[in-house]
């Protein structure tokens, strides 16, 4: 199947306080392994490169042509998303090599200097037809292609003055989740329960490899429609690959593959989830 506009499946999600996976990736078997999950989940999903990702496997244009082929010979419905990207010549590559949505993240900026670039980044967007993310507050942790920085959490009424000045299509929220690890002292269900009173856009969740399902769930139903896992894949590929190598020393073919099925397995589980779409 064509690569899908994911801007239908977040809002269909949004409405029926379901959630749709972001997988972040970094190689052709990681996008195999994601692709063959939603085949055989039956679900939708969106695969997604960080810069550090894209470092890995060529650029934009391999990416996007990586992406496009694999999904071409499945039957899955697969949207192509920027994630992390904190300059506008990103989106601009990103758009132009046929992504289907990104990311600006400005979250380490002065409120001021991340508005301003929020909404050149919408002018680009609405030029293009594309849905924007952007991030308030900031997710930290440790996780490769992201800028890291201290957390600091999302608040309401800064959050509300965002969305309305930038108009940006779904917004990531900082709630005591954490790239790459699991979340510092839980999911605040309490910040989230306030962002969701004064804001109806969909929201996404950065650093849902260390969540529960149940603080998922909760997330979901607090209007969370996208859930980016990045760190649990990664982990997942590694170990089907040192699990192989063990058995096989200097087998890099096999142990590629074991790194797909690892990838397909992680990923068939959140697709399969109680909160996913």
């Amino acid at each position: 199947m064509p690569l899908v506009d994911p801007r239908p499946i977040i809002e269909q999600a949004h409405a029926r306080g379901r959630a749709v996976v972001g997988a972040n990736v970094s190689t052709i078997q990681m996008v195999r392994g994601v692709v063959q999950a939603a085949e055989t989940a039956g679900r939708p999903v969106l695969v997604q490169f960080n810069r550090s990702g894209l470092s890995l496997i060529g650029g934009v244009d391999v990416a996007s042509l990586v992406v496009k082929t694999v999904a071409e010979a499945s039957a899955a419905q697969v949207a192509l998303h920027l994630d992390h990207a904190d300059t506008l010549d990103e989106l601009s590559a990103a758009i132009n090599a046929g992504f289907g949505s990104v990311m600006i993240d400005g979250s380490t900026l002065p409120f001021g200097r991340h508005l301003t670039l929020a909404q050149s980044a919408k002018g680009l967007t609405i030029w293009s037809g594309l849905p924007l993310e952007a991030e308030l507050g900031h997710v930290a942790g440790n996780e490769a292609g992201v800028t890291i920085g201290d957390a600091s959490w999302t608040d309401p009424d800064q959050a509300a003055r965002f969305v309305e000045a930038t108009q940006v299509d779904w917004l990531a929220v900082a709630v005591g989740n954490t790239h790459g690890g699991p979340a510092v002292g839980g999911l605040q269900i309490e910040r989230l329960q306030a962002i969701r009173a004064v804001l109806d856009v969909p929201l996404v969740l950065h650093g849902a490899s260390g969540l529960t399902d149940e603080e998922l769930l909760s997330a979901v139903e607090l209007g969370v429609a996208k859930i980016n896992v990045g760190t649990a894949l990664h982990q997942a590929a590694a170990n089907g690959m040192q699990e192989h190598l063990q058995q096989r020393p200097g087998d890099l073919r096999g142990a590629l593959e074991r790194a797909e099925i690892r990838v397909a397995d992680e990923t068939t589980a959140l697709l399969t989830a109680t909160w996913a779409a």
